[in-house]
């Protein structure tokens, strides 16, 4: 089916995580504030060559470092279940919650949008980073959490892929990955 949206992708639906670890099932982050995912990569560094005897700019660049792409966003639904299907910890029958010695961990992140568009990063690494809008009358405490794509290791190029509304993404990346990209 050809895309007939306008290519306009907006608002976070929903955003799934299924860890890299063997029989992991797909698990729901929880909600995130309204800023959404934030980008957070860096871009590439390039070293520029210069010459004596060419005054009005570089000769050659060398790539020094390609960059990374990442989003950050801010976790605000800390629920004791959620936390410990994402990022491990214990998760008592009362609802409380004992976090791991680390929040790291690695998979497949699904974000689908409002728009219908779903965005899918085949090896994620999730971190939180610190703890965000504080504990007060007006905000609600949330963890930051970075969101790395990493190269793929099951030898696939892509990092990343995009979706148009209508599109599932399991079905449509069994499609392109037996295609061979």
């Amino acid at each position: 089916m050809a895309d007939t949206s306008n290519g306009i992708m907006y608002g976070v639906a929903e955003i799934t995580f299924k860890s890299s670890a063997a029989s992991s099932e797909e698990k729901t982050l929880g909600w995130i504030d309204e800023n959404g995912l934030q980008p957070a990569g860096t871009e590439p560094q390039f070293l520029e060559i210069f010459a004596a005897q060419v005054l009005d700019g570089a000769v050659e660049t060398i790539l020094q470092n390609p960059g990374s792409e990442a989003f950050t966003l801010n976790l605000i639904q800390l629920k004791a279940k959620n936390l410990e299907d994402i990022f491990g910890g214990k998760a008592e029958s009362d609802g409380s919650y004992t976090p791991p010695a680390s929040f790291i961990v690695t998979g497949v992140l699904t974000i689908k949008m409002h728009s219908g568009h779903s965005f899918r990063v085949f090896n994620a690494r999730l971190s939180k980073t610190t703890f965000q809008n504080g504990m007060n009358m007006q905000n609600v405490l949330g963890f930051g959490i970075r969101v790395d794509m990493l190269k793929p290791t099951d030898g696939k190029e892509r990092r990343y892929r995009i979706y148009p509304p209508g599109v599932e993404p399991d079905t449509a990346d069994g499609t392109a990955d037996s295609a061979g990209e």
